[in-house]
């Protein structure tokens, strides 16, 4: 296998695809924490699995937040 090496790759490219990501994290983690704020059903097995879906639902945010704050600080070390 070859590989071919570009010389005259575009340097924002990376930028532009951290940038993309930002705003992807930040559209999901708003949309998750709208589906976080749903009133609990009235039957007690219900609400232990919309409670268990919504422990899922802030962990992947919490998760999300990290990688934003990945993304901020690759961002500003680029200058932004």
């Amino acid at each position: 296998m070859t590989w071919k090496i570009s010389r005259g790759t575009n340097m924002t490219e990376p930028r532009e695809t951290l940038e993309k990501r930002r705003d992807e994290i930040l559209a999901r983690i708003e949309s998750g924490g709208r589906e976080l704020q749903v009133e609990l059903d009235r039957d007690p097995e219900e609400q232990a699995i919309q409670v268990e879906q919504q422990e899922v639902s802030i962990t992947m945010i919490e998760n999300l937040r990290r990688e934003l704050a990945d993304i901020e600080d690759k961002l500003l070390s680029m200058g932004e």
